[in-house]
């Protein structure tokens, strides 16, 4: 029987790493001259049974959702901290949230998403829980959220306004549990993720010719950069962001990110290098042989991987050029 202390999981995921995909893989498959070719790398690797269920290269976000439904099993098999690791599937819950609240008032007018099977509440307890939160179905954190959400659409259905309730609830118990918790990882990994959203916020408004009192409805509480930073940085010129940025640890990411963003208009490349910075976090604290960074670790090199193969998928089906299908790819884990 599993047993849930660190030492065990530690070791059933240091065994699973071995398996997670090498940038040499990736590349084959970017390599690779069609969808099938993709896959036919694929095949040579521990996805070789979910490949050969497929009918069609097309069918791959089946691959994806039942890889990600295995490891989500996984991580609650040997999980000795629940409370922490469900932190890393809140993501989920509160995107079905957002999904079922603008199917509710904005049904028609937005992109109808597909919802999400990861999350820590079921789907269809999500479901009947929006359309009466305050029947108990849901946890209480959400319930308010939802309940607030609805009190401000009786005013105003602002899609913006909706998701941006909804991030800092999710935020808000994010951090309530890692103070509770004393888990200096987890409050590290989520103080990061709410700085380098905050930044794209910041990039956001800048690039919409907005002030300060916008970017302030987009700003998400517990980072490490305070609001005065950016009722400071909305009003710089790019150039002297950029120089002002260089000595802190986002330096990298700011000078490559806004310059990139300068020459495409586009927040593509900033995007890759958030994603790149927290998984190189995750990667230089997994040596822990006793705390849950080596499980989170897992789960994001997943999370990550998955993510790659979409990208490359979505390639391949589209016809892009390799170089173009490259430009877009995160690092590895291993």
């Amino acid at each position: 029987m599993p047993q849930p202390s660190y030492e065990y999981g530690v070791a059933r995921v240091r065994v699973l790493e071995t398996r997670v995909l090498t940038r040499e893989r990736i590349e084959r498959m970017v390599d690779a001259q069609s969808p099938e070719d993709a896959l036919k790398v694929l095949s040579e690797t521990s996805y070789a049974p979910l490949v050969a269920e497929l009918n069609s290269p097309y069918e791959y976000e089946e691959l994806i959702s039942k890889e990600m439904k295995r490891v989500r099993d996984f991580i609650d098999e040997i999980s000795p901290a629940p409370a922490i690791t469900d932190l890393f599937f809140l993501k989920y819950d509160f995107h079905n949230i957002k999904v079922l609240m603008k199917r509710k008032y904005m049904e028609g007018q937005v992109e109808d998403l597909p919802l999400a099977e990861m999350g820590t509440v079921p789907v269809e307890v999500l479901k009947k829980g929006v359309e009466e939160p305050e029947s108990g179905l849901l946890p209480p954190f959400v319930a308010k959220a939802v309940k607030e959400v609805d009190e401000a659409c009786l005013l105003n259905v602002d899609p913006q306004k909706i998701d941006t309730v909804l991030d800092r609830a999710m935020y808000d118990h994010i951090f309530e549990v890692c103070r509770k918790k004393r888990n200096a990882f987890a409050l590290r990994y989520f103080q990061m993720q709410v700085d380098l959203l905050n930044l794209r916020s910041l990039l956001r408004a800048k690039r919409l010719n907005q002030g300060f009192e916008f970017l302030k409805e987009m700003l998400i509480p517990h980072g490490s950069l305070d609001v005065s930073f950016y009722s400071h940085a909305i009003e710089q010129a790019y150039e002297q962001l950029i120089k002002e940025m260089e000595s802190t640890p986002y330096g990298k990411i700011i000078g490559e990110g806004v310059q990139e963003f300068l020459r495409t208009g586009t927040l593509t490349a900033f995007e890759r290098l958030m994603d790149d910075y927290l998984l190189n976090y995750v990667k230089s604290v997994k040596y822990n042989p006793f705390g849950i960074e080596a499980i989170v670790g897992y789960l994001l090199a997943k999370e990550n991987e998955v993510r790659l193969i979409r990208i490359i998928m979505v390639g391949k089906i589209n016809n892009l050029p390799a170089e173009k299908i490259r430009e877009r790819l995160r690092d590895v884990y291993v």
